[in-house]
C-alpha cells in the first residue's frame, strides 16, 4: 500500500515503515464529564457551554412515561477554556438551601393535604399533575413569569385556582424555611370565571315526571325523590337503606362534601312517603340504588326523554327544590337548611324567582279595608 503521509510504498500495516506515521486515522478521544457537571462542544467558529437545570417525566398515553430535560445553554465563547470555565455560571442561581419545588409540594401532601375532603384532595392532586413541567426545579429559580405560564395552560377557572392554592401552599413551606422572600403566587393572575346558571325543571315538567312515574316508569321515582328533597346524586348512589327512616322522612348519614351536607338530614315531604317506601321495597340489596355512576347517567337521561322532559342535568333536581321552596315563601334560613348549605350565598345561587314570582308574591300582602279603593286614585281613609 502507499503510505498517507510520505508516499512510500510499504507493507499493509498499521503504520509506514519509512516515516512511522498511522495509516488509520484514529477515533477522536471524547472527555466525559460527570453527570451535572454540563457539557461543551464547537459549532464553526465558536464554543458553546450547557448544563441541564432539572429533569422530569410525563405521562404518555400508553401509560408509559417520557423522559424531559431542560437545559440552559450560552455560546459565542472564543475558547473550549473560555465555555468551560462559564459552565459554573449557567447553573442555576440559588440559595444553599433550597430545594426542587417538589420537596415543597410533599411538605404539602404529607401534612395539609390529608386535612381537606376528599374531592378537594383529587382537585389539589390533578392540579399537581398540571405542574408537573417546573416540579424539579429548585424553587428560588422560579419567576412569576414562570407559575403565570404553567398556570395559564389550564383548561379552566378552578383548574387554574387549584393550581395557584397548590403553589401558595409550597411556597408557605419555603418562606418559612427561608429559602424565598417573596411570596410569588399570590400575584398569578387567574383567569374570568364563566359559572354556568343551573336551571330548574319546571312546574309541568315535574307533573310529567309523576305522571311518567304512574305509568311505570321506576327511574322516574329516583328523579323525584331528588326534586323533593335536594339529594345529590352521588347522594343517591350511596344511600342505604338503613339510613332511610320512613317513620320521620329522613335520610341520615347519606350527605357528602361539606361537613353542614353529612350533619343535616336530608328531608323529604310526608305526601313522598308512599314513593319512598316503593323505592325501599324494590331495593334488592342494601343500597337504595344498585347501579354505577355511568349506569346512573344513563337512565336518568332515558326517563327524562320518556317523560317528554328536557334533558337537564341531575343537578337540576337540586336547583328545582331550591326554587320552589323559595316560591313557598318559606323563610331564607329554612331554605338553607332544606338545601343543607353552610352559607346563605350558595342558596341563592339555586334559586331562580321570576318578575312573575314577585308580582304573585306581592299580590298576597293585604291592604287594610279603611285604605282599598276600587279606582286608580289616591287613597282615602
Amino acid at each position: 500500500m502507499i503510505c498517507v503521509k510520505c508516499g512510500a510504498e510499504v507493507p499493509d500495516l498499521p503504520f509506514c515503515g519509512a516515516c512511522g506515521w498511522r495509516q488509520e486515522k484514529a477515533a477522536p478521544q471524547r472527555h466525559r464529564r460527570g453527570n451535572g457537571q454540563g457539557r461543551v462542544w464547537k459549532r464553526g467558529s465558536t464554543w458553546y457551554a450547557q448544563v441541564t437545570l432539572y429533569t422530569t417525566f410525563k405521562e404518555q398515553e400508553d401509560g408509559s412515561k417520557k423522559k424531559i430535560q431542560r437545559y440552559r445553554t450560552r455560546g459565542g465563547f472564543p475558547t473550549k477554556k473560555a465555555a468551560l470555565a462559564a459552565l459554573e455560571d449557567l447553573k442555576a442561581p440559588s440559595s444553599k438551601d433550597a430545594k426542587p419545588l417538589l420537596h415543597y409540594y410533599d411538605l404539602y401532601e404529607a401534612n395539609l393535604l390529608p386535612k381537606i375532603s376528599k374531592d378537594r384532595q383529587t382537585g389539589m392532586k390533578k392540579a399537581r399533575e398540571r405542574l408537573d413541567s417546573i416540579m424539579g426545579r429548585k424553587i428560588d429559580t422560579l419567576s412569576i413569569s414562570d407559575l403565570q405560564g404553567v398556570v395559564d395552560t389550564a383548561p379552566s377557572f378552578y383548574t387554574a385556582r387549584d393550581m395557584k392554592t397548590v403553589l401558595s401552599k409550597c411556597w408557605s413551606f419555603a418562606l418559612a424555611d427561608q429559602v424565598v422572600s417573596v411570596d410569588l403566587p399570590k400575584h398569578i393572575t387567574l383567569p374570568e370565571l364563566e359559572e354556568k346558571t343551573g336551571e330548574p325543571f319546571t312546574q309541568l315538567e315535574v307533573a310529567a315526571l309523576w305522571k311518567a312515574w304512574s305509568e311505570g316508569s321506576d327511574f322516574t321515582g329516583y328523579i323525584l325523590l331528588m326534586i323533593y328533597s335536594g339529594m345529590m346524586p352521588g347522594e343517591l348512589l350511596c344511600c342505604r337503606l338503613d339510613q332511610v327512616d320512613l317513620e320521620a322522612c329522613e335520610i341520615r348519614g347519606a350527605g357528602l362534601k361539606t361537613d353542614k351536607r353529612k350533619e343535616v338530614p336530608i328531608v323529604f315531604p310526608v305526601s313522598l312517603r308512599p314513593l319512598v317506601e316503593s323505592l325501599v321495597s324494590a331495593s334488592p340489596g342494601p343500597k337504595l340504588l344498585h347501579i354505577n355512576k355511568d349506569r346512573f347517567y344513563d337512565d336518568y337521561y332515558a326517563a327524562l326523554e320518556s317523560a317528554g322532559v328536557r334533558k337537564l342535568p341531575p343537578y337540576s333536581c337540586r336547583h328545582t327544590t331550591g326554587t320552589e321552596a323559595a316560591r313557598l315563601n318559606l323563610s331564607a334560613s329554612v331554605v338553607q337548611n332544606i338545601m343543607r348549605h353552610a352559607k346563605i350565598t350558595t342558596t341563592q345561587r339555586y334559586v331562580h324567582l321570576t318578575s312573575k314570582d314577585a308580582h304573585e308574591g306581592l299580590d298576597q300582602l293585604s291592604i287594610p279595608n279603611n285604605y282599598r279603593t276600587d279606582t286608580p286614585q289616591t287613597l282615602v281613609k
